[in-house]
């Protein structure tokens, strides 16, 4: 960009005579003159030097796209999912996933039967999911807690299905918690999964008496994962929280159920966690493990949020 020549810049007023001054005595009027001569010629280098200067400074960064507060960026440009890690307590950190179930352009998945034992990773689909987690509490030989359906395929054998709340769809994404028994599935259902015990039932946060009842695995902090909806069912959320790692060690269910409350989620309940937990964003690991269990653990089954158009398998 060239520099503006000295004569283009607005016109001001010239300290020390550069204007000139009225008439006097000749010898006065010659100094006063070659005074104001060398000052306006200092000014004008020195107004060139800065014009020049400004030419090279470089252009302003472009304003950040607007994020709406509280649930991070899309995952893959995709308005419908959103995900946040969040480290802004001391001692937490959670990884939130916000899914718009009416987005047409996304998906719900449940991994099938026959994937059971495998670590997340190895999941079909999970490397080019937008993003894929643990689900379901198992058994050694990776038979889920309660009822599950992958695709419309009912998993059999299940563990404890009359006393675990789960999550059902249908095929059009419509979903509902079941966080009272009893606990079943329709022939309608194409996807469900359950856990325990329940988190927020239609807008009652679990307290701290209802941890007591099972201290060892509800009051103290642990690793979590948990899966909410909002009151009007539109918005899936699941939230991931790290522990067992020096500082970081974990939630209690009353702390996670409150927090999920203040995200504007009515109805949760809460999936394996403690070394199960573990997620990927567009297939790469995003959580840290916990300091006793380093390498990942081999899951009965992962939930996965994809691109509608790709196949479920």
């Amino acid at each position: 960009m060239p520099t503006p020549a000295l004569h283009d810049l607005p016109p001001r007023p010239a300290p020390n005579g550069c204007e000139g001054r009225a008439a006097g005595p000749a010898a006065s009027a010659a100094r006063t003159s070659r005074r104001a001569r060398a000052t306006c010629a200092g000014l004008a280098a020195f107004a060139l030097a800065l014009l020049a200067a400004c030419a090279q400074l470089p252009a302003p960064a472009p304003t950040p796209l607007p994020v709406e507060p509280g649930w991070g960026q899309p995952v893959g440009g995709h308005a419908g999912l959103r995900y946040e890690r969040d480290d802004r307590q001391p001692g937490e950190v959670l990884h939130w996933l916000r899914l718009d179930l009416r987005d047409p352009t996304l998906r719900l998945t449940l991994s099938p039967p026959g994937e059971r034992g495998r670590t997340l990773d190895r999941f079909d689909g999970a490397g080019a999911a937008l993003a894929a987690l643990n689900a379901s509490f198992f058994s050694k030989t990776f038979e889920p807690r309660g009822w599950t359906v992958s695709q419309g395929e009912a998993w059999a054998p299940v563990m404890t299905p009359d006393d675990s709340p789960l999550i059902a769809c249908d095929a059009a994404s419509t979903c509902a918690l079941q966080l009272r028994p009893p606990y079943a599935v329709s022939g309608s259902t194409w996807l469900a999964v359950a856990g325990t015990p329940w988190l927020i039932r239609d807008g009652q946060v679990r307290g701290d008496a209802d941890d007591a009842r099972c201290e060892r695995f509800c009051a103290m902090p642990h690793p979590r994962t948990a899966i909410g909806l909002d009151h009007t069912g539109r918005y899936l959320t699941l939230v991931l929280a790290e522990g067992r790692r020096g500082p970081v060690a974990g939630l209690s269910l009353h702390r996670l159920a409150a927090l999920m409350a203040a995200r504007g989620v009515t109805q949760a309940f809460n999936l394996d966690g403690g070394g199960s937990t573990s997620l990927l964003i567009q297939g790469r690991a995003v959580m840290e493990r916990p300091f006793n269990e380093p390498v990942p653990r081999p899951l009965a089954n992962a939930l996965m949020i994809r691109l509608a158009e790709e196949p479920a398998r």
